[in-house]
């Protein structure tokens, strides 16, 4: 099949930033181009690249690529953004240019598109390749699936449990999601996810349609997160989980996603709902962020005139209540605390207890 879905011919525009991938742009443009459905435009938006990448860009003369350039670094969703502001697709799929596609890849993704109009994002699954694009043994899907409530839960308590490489948005719902945060890094396709499904169903396809590059080092061992990645999850999580509090207007809505849990609190109305995603939120003082976004979120609320008298009538709330909340909070402190005593407790300890010994002496 090529160029149509059952008569049905949609534009898809596929957002593409690119930075530094002169090694594996022509893999993924040759991978575009070889599509089986053929109605498609590729933005691509280089940002800055100080290698080849845009010369390479410049030779594919295919009029469906649109290429652009920044006058200065913008990062990810600034890309984005851009490539966004100039697509006309009725689907939008995002990629990145250091992967790549199976030719099915936009003819899967449509069908399951005209079978579910109503959906917000379809996810293709990923087969993970290394540097020279072989495939990695062992190396399952992360993404994780099932009923969108179950799923927003599951974002709430644990975090980001899914990937984004090569989703495809419905547009009526990515223009409520764009433009995209700019100043987030590590969180860009969590906030997204958060969005989308507080919108409509997501739908998961079971063919590896997309290749999804892990950088390896030179003895072809898988990149672990480095510090920088955790710093970044460290400061940008906030801003991830605020989105529950600008997503969710209904009490309709905070039901079907924690159901039984809110019981613990009341009876939730539309303008209790942020004390309830507070309260939930401090149920699991072991998700250290979680817990201190909680506490925050019920200081926002608090300061606000008239909603301790509010909370009070509703629910018996007082102010020793919100102390005796800070008790469910613990800082990094803590958990250094507490990682260094399991240490001291394990067996690695107590085998070099002699050497440590033997170092005092020198």
């Amino acid at each position: 099949m090529s160029g149509s879905i059952s008569g049905y011919e949609p534009l898809v525009s596929i957002l593409t930033p690119a930075y530094n991938h002169e090694k594996y742009v022509s893999v993924f443009l040759d991978s575009i181009l070889a599509q089986t459905y053929t109605n498609f435009e590729l933005i691509i938006v280089d940002d800055c690249s100080t290698d080849n990448t845009t010369s390479i860009i410049e030779q594919y003369k295919d009029e469906r690529i649109h290429f652009f350039r920044n006058d200065f670094n913008r990062g990810m969703n600034g890309n984005l953004n851009i490539a966004f502001s100039k697509a006309k697709g009725k689907y939008i799929a995002i990629l990145a240019s250091d992967d790549f596609l199976e030719p099915q890849y936009l003819e899967g993704m449509l069908a399951f598109f005209e079978q579910h109009k109503d959906f917000a994002v379809v996810y293709p699954k990923i087969q993970k390749v290394d540097e020279a694009g072989k495939l990695i043994p062992n190396q399952q899907d992360y993404k994780i699936s099932g009923e969108r409530f179950q799923m927003l839960k599951s974002f709430f308590y644990y975090g980001n449990g899914m990937g984004s490489p090569g989703m495809m948005l419905n547009r009526k719902y990515a223009e409520k999601v764009f433009p995209l945060d700019e100043g987030i890094q590590q969180h860009q396709d969590f906030i997204i996810h958060i969005q989308l499904l507080l919108q409509a169903d997501c739908g998961f396809l079971d063919i590896p349609l997309v290749d999804y590059r892990i950088p390896t080092d030179c003895n072809n061992h898988l990149s672990s997160n480095d510090k920088k990645a955790f710093k970044r999850i460290e400061i940008e999580t906030p801003f991830a989980l605020d989105y529950f509090v600008k997503g969710i207007k209904s009490v309709s809505l905070l039901q079907q996603i924690f159901c039984k849990d809110i019981e613990a609190f009341g009876e939730p109305t539309e303008e209790t709902i942020p004390y309830f995603l507070a309260r939930l939120a401090l149920s699991k003082p072991e998700n250290r962020l979680l817990s201190l976004w909680g506490f925050r979120t019920l200081i926002a609320f608090l300061n606000q005139k008239g909603n301790m008298e509010l909370l009070h009538s509703l629910y018996g709330f007082d102010y020793k209540t919100f102390s005796k909340l800070s008790e469910q909070v613990h800082l990094l402190d803590y958990y250094l605390e507490k990682q260094e005593q399991e240490f001291v407790q394990s067996s690695s300890w107590k085998i070099t207890k002699p050497l440590r010994k033997l170092k005092e002496m020198l």
